[in-house]
């Protein structure tokens, strides 16, 4: 299908043909790591988890964010058809990390949301539920819904360094550069190993920097 012909369709038909499909990811254990990488070659985007079940849930929401991107500039996704088995391959060369495949779908914001409702109508201290439901809420860019659940999963658990760089991340897409960057802080010193929230933290200094200098 060509571009032109892509771009006459409409949000929905796009949803349709690309969120309510399957696509097949490779899970990679590391030889000297616990938990594990996963990767889209399909898609061209990674992610991982400290076990199996969680590097599902993590990469099925890369591939989501991916997806809404492409979707809401009305845009197909660059998808590489072949590079699954060009990648499985590669590894299964390496001879050092174990592979497996496995089928993902796409999340649904809104059922996801839905899900955390209920858990949390069991538990509303269910720190997992809130920052699950926060992450949903922020991808549809209700942040102010956003920023109400994270304060609450850091209200159960202070400790918590997902829910800080979670709560940095909706306050970095508002522009709120400085008090993402208290927020990223917090998460490093709860998790000094969080490598994602360092580079997060990197890039909120250099965008504080930028805004206060473009004023």
């Amino acid at each position: 299908m060509s571009s032109e012909t892509c771009r006459t369709e409409t949000g929905s038909q796009l949803i349709t043909r690309f969120k309510k499909r399957d696509y097949e990811v490779l899970l990679i254990q590391e030889p000297d790591h616990q938990g594990y990488s996963v990767l889209c070659p399909e898609l061209g985007c990674a992610s991982q988890g400290s076990n199996r079940e969680e590097a599902l849930e993590m990469i099925a929401e890369a591939i989501t964010i991916l997806l809404d991107s492409y979707i809401h500039e009305g845009e197909q996704p660059p998808l590489q058809h072949t590079a699954m088995a060009k990648t499985a391959t590669e590894y299964d060369r390496d001879c050092t990390h174990h592979t497996a495949q496995a089928m993902v779908r796409p999340l649904d914001w809104n059922e996801v949301i839905t899900a955390c409702d209920t858990a949390l109508a069991k538990n509303a201290e269910d720190v997992s539920a809130l920052i699950r439901r926060a992450g949903a809420f922020s991808n549809k860019k209700d942040y102010q819904q956003a920023l109400t659940d994270y304060d609450s999963a850091i209200s159960a658990a202070p400790g918590s360094a997902e829910a800080h760089r979670g709560r940095a991340d909706v306050h970095f897409n508002q522009r709120n550069f400085d008090l993402a960057i208290a927020d990223y802080d917090a998460a490093l010193r709860r998790d000094p190993y969080d490598a994602i929230a360092l580079a997060a933290l990197e890039s909120a200094y250099i965008a504080l920097w930028k805004q206060r200098h473009s004023a």
